[in-house]
């Protein structure tokens, strides 16, 4: 029989389960293994229609239950540390694969996996002063979109830096949403003491409002790459693909580098970010970058440049070398 891929919550319309369903794809198109998607909750079949990202090939789903009566010693469970509360590593007979690309979605990281590897050098340290885990880093890519720059060739979806309005924010937020309304708050206070007529001139009730919503993938990144500038309020990240994104589209990444986002980010060459919960260094940074615009604009550059490294190439070929790693021990 073949050997099978079960990847945990594949389908949920996030960054960190659609780099763990990439995970199992390698291991379908790369050696042959056969995939399900584990549902851990009410999931079904039609689990991946959400139109956040797509999937291709698509893999049939089957319950957490129905794989703990399939999974044979030699297949392989692919999971996020956030289901680390299912206790998969003491449940499961399969060898088991662990991709961290948090840090902060779990209260106890299940630390029974066979192998673990980390989406940035922020986890890999996290991993090895918490746990004494020892994991390879390899980062998450961006996913091809119409949207995205390729090096000086602009798609014609996206507009150019200099064209855009020239004070148009969006917002990154997740995770609390009450914490980072509160920071909105706080950095709108220091930027009006400082700047008074740049805090006015912002629409920052509409970028708010415009956070808030759940929006199809294509339709979030089109109201970035109209935009000169993302502000993320997001604290912590293991990675940060939306900031990634951002700047692969052109737009200028300002506020706080989530700490994963430190595999990416370069202040003052890429981006003009600050660590939490520094919010006078942010509003800093915003006053800068949007009374310097040829700063920003090299910036807006620079950022194209860093992002199409983080290519679903690169992403590959890392992970066929690691699986090649793991599944020879």
């Amino acid at each position: 029989m073949p050997k099978t891929a079960y990847v945990v919550e594949g389908y949920v319309p996030n960054g960190g389960t659609y780099m763990a369903y990439h995970v199992a794809r390698i291991l379908h198109i790369d050696f042959g293994y056969e995939v399900c998607v584990v549902t851990v909750g009410p999931g079904d079949d039609q689990g991946h229609t959400h139109g956040w990202f797509s999937y291709d090939p698509l893999f049939r789903s089957i319950s957490l239950a129905a794989c703990e009566d399939l999974a044979r010693a030699d297949d392989v469970l692919i999971c996020n540390p956030s289901f680390s509360m299912h206790n998969l590593g003491l449940r499961l007979r399969c060898r088991k694969l662990m991709y961290v690309q948090g840090f902060n979605t779990f209260s106890l990281l299940d630390c029974c996996f066979n192998h673990y590897v980390a989406v940035s050098s922020f986890v890999r340290d996290f991993l090895s002063q918490t746990y004494g885990i020892h994991a390879p880093v390899i980062p998450a890519f961006i996913p091809e979109s119409q949207f995205i720059l390729h090096g000086d060739a602009v798609r014609n979806t996206v507009v150019t830096w200099e064209t855009r309005p020239p004070f148009s924010v969006e917002l990154n937020t997740k995770g609390d949403w009450a914490h980072q309304r509160l920071l909105l708050d706080r950095v709108r206070r220091d930027l009006k003491a400082k700047d008074r007529d740049l805090e006015t001139i912002i629409d920052w009730d509409a970028a708010a409002e415009r956070s808030r919503s759940r929006l199809p993938r294509d339709q979030f990144l089109d109201r970035v790459a109209s935009a000169r500038y993302l502000l993320t309020l997001s604290v912590a990240e293991g990675f940060g693909l939306v900031p990634l994104e951002a700047m692969g589209m052109g737009t200028v990444v300002l506020g706080f580098d989530g700490y994963g986002g430190r595999e990416y980010m370069v202040p003052g060459q890429n981006c003009a970010v600050v660590p939490y919960p520094d919010v006078s260094g942010l509003v800093d940074g915003i006053i800068h970058a949007m009374r310097d615009p040829a700063f920003s604009q090299r910036i807006a550059a620079s950022g194209v440049a860093t992002a199409s490294r983080y290519n679903y190439e690169a992403f590959r070929s890392a992970w066929v070398q690691e699986l090649g790693f793991f599944l020879s021990r």
